[in-house]
């Protein structure tokens, strides 16, 4: 697989006290690149290198109110002497003991939003999607296409498929050999951004499935574990936020309609507090 012909190459077989960041430090190290990309920030609550961003910072934490339903178990019967030794259940809706909701994304959506060349200069080049036991992790990832290209493992000893579809971008239909040994291995690069996130699934494996948000800036996030996300390194201004899961895509809540909400970013960080997410804000028992 080529990038010219398929835009892929296979290869090798307690959040923190708010803190002063004004509009001249912000822009003394900030420039808009045109066609030039930077980082994507997919960080959970407790992201350890919010200290050294430039900018401010959106946070808060996805709670679920209630009892949670049960993760059902999947079924599957192609590759059982591999796939059976693992509990693959529904992943769905991820509550924590505490009742934060994992898997939330949020985004700006916001056109034109400047980044920071210390942001482009610091993110990775490549996000990871790894095969393993018989699953996809992470189930939610995003990437900044313009910066960032995604890095596809398989890690199971059985073959492998990774297909997606993003709207108006070249499809995929990638073929990964079992592990370990070569082909096991693939990146691929997006031509363009997308409004949400697309599911990627695996043509062998019916059960399995991730999904990826591909944007044109760096401003995004994915809930953690404990329902906390983080974006760092926003500058001043007015953004509008979007927040989108799998069970219905954007969240409409009282205080985000739509799942969107205009934050205003202006001299510190913003603690977004608690938002609150009632099973019918996620379709359960529907």
């Amino acid at each position: 697989m080529q990038f010219g012909r398929r835009n892929g190459v296979q290869s090798r077989g307690t959040p923190r006290r708010f803190q002063r960041c004004s509009r001249r430090q912000w822009l003394g190290t900030t420039g808009l690149l045109a066609g030039i990309a930077g980082g994507a920030w997919m960080a959970p609550w407790h992201y350890a290198a919010a200290s050294q961003r430039h900018g401010c910072a959106v946070r808060g934490r996805f709670l679920y109110e209630g009892t949670p339903p049960e993760r059902r178990k999947l079924t599957f019967d192609k590759d059982v002497d591999c796939c059976g030794k693992f509990d693959i259940r529904d992943e769905s809706l991820m509550v924590s003991p505490q009742g934060g909701v994992a898997n939330v994304y949020v985004y700006v959506r916001s056109r034109g939003v400047p980044v920071a060349v210390v942001t482009t200069e610091q993110t990775p080049r490549q996000v990871l999607l790894d095969n393993r036991d018989c699953i996809f992790k992470p189930h939610c990832l995003a990437l900044w296409y313009l910066r960032q290209e995604l890095h596809i493992v398989n890690s199971d000893p059985i073959a492998q498929n990774v297909a997606f579809s993003p709207l108006g971008d070249l499809p995929a239909n990638i073929v990964l050999a079992p592990a370990p040994g070569e082909n096991t291995e693939a990146t691929w690069r997006f031509r363009r951004g997308q409004t949400q996130p697309f599911v990627v699934l695996c043509n062998y494996h019916p059960w399995e499935k991730a999904y990826l948000l591909v944007r044109d800036n760096p401003y995004f996030a994915v809930s953690g574990d404990d329902g906390g996300f983080e974006i760092a390194g926003l500058p001043p201004g007015d953004w509008e936020f979007q927040l989108w899961h799998e069970r219905v895509n954007y969240l409409d809540l009282p205080d985000w309609p739509q799942g969107r909400r205009i934050v205003r970013v202006a001299g510190e960080d913003v603690d977004l507090g608690t938002i609150r997410l009632r099973p019918k804000d996620l379709a359960v028992g529907n």
